[in-house]
């Protein structure tokens, strides 16, 4: 994600309560889990 996508997740996730640990901890998420991950949990 760029800089300016993080910034914008960050407010509406704010906006919406999210506290800002959680808000850390997802942005980890994204930006360290390959998307393949997640379809391969699914499939099984």
């Amino acid at each position: 994600m760029t800089g300016k996508e993080i910034v914008n997740l960050i407010r509406q996730l704010r906006s919406s309560g999210m506290s800002d640990s959680k808000i850390l901890d997802l942005i980890e998420y994204i930006e360290t889990h390959d998307p393949k991950e997640q379809t391969e949990s699914t499939d099984k």
